[in-house]
């Protein structure tokens, strides 16, 4: 059963910040980090957390990476997503629904070899979100956004 548990999802959970170009470790983070503003990223280009919980196994998610892309100038999250590939036009129909296309695409690719999709969705452009999000509300907002998307699937 799947159960909406936003408000503890950081509960024990490993938060690393890593270079974007040698994805070396920079540093282990504590729950405190994630009450950074979001711009954190923008000031640190060179940079992307990763947050890995017990929880987002109930979403089917291995873990959230965030960083801004300087590019083309968005919050990026990227993450892994354990749902059969027969499920194609469910998931692309759900981030269809809930995402501006007009303004940037997202990409999402299924990794046979590990059974799951690769997902890199520009954060942006999804209904409900909000820059001035602490990064703690960022990781919040997604994985309810994962957690309807896998509900409207399971």
């Amino acid at each position: 059963m799947i159960t909406n548990k936003a408000e503890n999802l950081f509960y024990e959970a490993i938060i690393e910040r890593y270079n974007k170009e040698t994805d070396e470790l920079i540093a282990k983070e504590t729950n405190e980090f994630l009450q950074n503003p979001l711009t954190f990223y923008k000031e640190n280009l060179q940079e992307y957390t990763f947050l890995e919980t017990k929880v987002l196994d109930d979403v089917s998610v291995d873990a959230i990476a965030i960083e801004y892309d300087e590019v083309f100038e968005v919050y990026t999250a990227m993450f892994g997503l354990f749902i059969q590939k027969k499920y194609t036009n469910e998931i692309r129909a759900f981030l269809d629904e809930h995402y501006n296309a007009e303004k940037m695409q997202y990409s999402i690719m299924f990794a046979g070899n590990e059974g799951l999709w690769e997902i890199n969705l520009p954060i942006d452009y999804l209904k409900g979100f909000n820059d001035s999000f602490t990064i703690e509300e960022a990781y919040q907002f997604l994985y309810a956004i994962i957690f309807k998307l896998v509900a409207s699937i399971k």
